[in-house]
């Protein structure tokens, strides 16, 4: 991913947490035409959203974008899969699906090449619509399915941390001097980490791993 900056106008889904935002800052070493884009549904809105915002700012990105999609909250209560030892209980149906759709019909109307977004190593074994082989279907689908795909401006979706386990991620943003402090990882919306979610439960385990204490200054109240 760092090179030689080009003209590539890239997509980031910015989530507002540390893996999101290192795939903005990676992206960002190979060229500055970037937009940004949070994808409102079930989890933490308020604080996730702001974080995605508060992000974007700083990095300077061209557009920062907001998409509610609230039928996710309404599929959410009706959905209750038993135990799965294979997948992830974070896992949202169909979420990735709808998010990429979204993102490249976003994407072609700016003229955007590429729709970066920031799941690690440890997402893509947990999360069926996280890992390699969805990525390549879900590119056909976009290739075969828009104006420009057809025509030969292909938008591609990357994923530049598929490579990555979290506390590897965790160094990278460090190396890239990302604002972790403007980070949210909790799946709850309250004023400070809930400390039981899978996204607190992670995040906490990179920061311990490598042995530095979390900028997020709310998490200091769970200390």
């Amino acid at each position: 991913m760092l090179g030689v900056r080009n003209l590539v106008r890239a997509l980031v889904l910015l989530s507002g947490g540390i893996d999101s935002a290192t795939a903005l800052y990676l992206i960002k070493q190979e060229t500055d035409d970037v937009y940004s884009m949070n994808m409102i549904y079930t989890q933490s809105y308020d604080s996730e959203a702001e974080a995605s915002k508060k992000l974007a700012a700083v990095a300077q990105v061209k557009e920062h974008f907001s998409v509610y999609l609230p039928f996710f909250k309404h599929i959410e209560t009706r959905y209750h899969p038993a135990p799965s030892s294979e997948i992830s209980s974070a896992y949202v149906p169909a979420r990735n699906i709808v998010f990429y759709g979204v993102a490249a019909a976003y994407a072609e109307t700016i003229g955007a090449t590429r729709v970066v977004f920031g799941s690690n190593a440890d997402d893509a074994k947990e999360l069926p619509d996280a890992n390699p082989e969805f990525i390549q279907l879900i590119n056909e689908l976009v290739r075969a399915g828009t104006k420009s795909g057809r025509e030969g401006a292909r938008i591609e979706i990357v994923n530049p941390l598929i490579n990555y386990n979290k506390v590897e991620v965790l160094k990278l943003a460090l190396k890239l001097k990302v604002p972790l402090e403007l980070t949210w990882s909790c799946y709850e919306d309250l004023p400070a980490p809930c400390g039981r979610c899978r996204g607190c439960h992670m995040r906490r385990k990179g920061f311990d791993a490598i042995g530095i204490s979390d900028p997020l200054s709310a998490w200091s109240q769970l200390k």
